[in-house]
């Protein structure tokens, strides 16, 4: 994952919302710009970049919105993403299939309710060195870090409890992040408050596919 201020990746983004107190779900989609934006410093003193995302429709070209910025650490042994308050290692050392690391072990899912769902991940290489098609492009050299698969119960029964959390990443050599999917559903059957039963609040999903990007690969 190259790291360069002014460098860019624009990704079509499929946000799953549930609406309706919890009841409905829909896809929403937009296209986002991710931006390194400067050269900073983390809190632990270590180079750092922030990188900007702006958002749109996608009918709307020049109408954009900043709605996030968030840092990448990288080091000769792994990348660090420190996203929304959150310390993520996203890559770890060494690049190979099967290899695995628990990627949220910065984070405190035990005495914070809304984030013990992230518990224990761990992030697994599969695919290294494949080339992967999106868009109508390829990328070569990419590798994919399966990062949760976990279903609980049977989420197309809606008469009991089903959870299910789902991340996988895609990167691809000298671009960076190329493809993300991510789903954190849980789903609570009717009782006497709710009678239809709903999605709890912290339900959300994403999915972002890599359209272009202005980095050149080293000769």
């Amino acid at each position: 994952m190259p790291l360069e201020v002014g460098k860019y990746i624009m990704y079509q983004l499929d946000s799953t919302v549930f609406t309706n107190l919890g009841t409905k779900k829909e896809i929403h989609s937009y296209i986002i710009k991710d931006t390194t934006e400067a050269f900073v410093s983390d809190n632990l003193g270590r180079k750092a970049f922030r990188i900007s995302r702006l958002i749109r429709n996608k009918i709307d070209t020049t109408s954009w919105l900043h709605i996030d910025s968030y840092l990448a650490i990288a080091d000769s042994t792994r990348l660090e993403i420190i996203e929304s308050n959150k310390r993520f290692i996203k890559l770890q050392v060494p690049i190979k299939n099967g290899f695995y690391w628990k990627g949220n072990s910065y984070i405190n899912t035990i005495s914070l309710p809304g984030f013990q769902y992230l518990n224990n991940w761990e992030y697994t290489y599969e695919d290294v060195s494949k080339t992967v098609r999106l868009n109508a492009q390829n990328y070569p050299n990419s590798i994919s870090i399966q990062q949760r698969n976990d279903t609980i119960g049977v989420p197309s029964n809606r008469s009991t409890y089903s959870e299910i959390n789902y991340s996988k990443e895609i990167f691809s050599k000298n671009i960076g992040l190329i493809y993300k999917e991510f789903l954190h559903e849980v789903w609570q059957p009717s009782n006497a408050n709710n009678p239809a039963g709903y999605y709890e609040e912290n339900s959300y999903g994403i999915k972002i596919s890599i359209l272009k990007h202005n980095f050149v690969s080293p000769k």
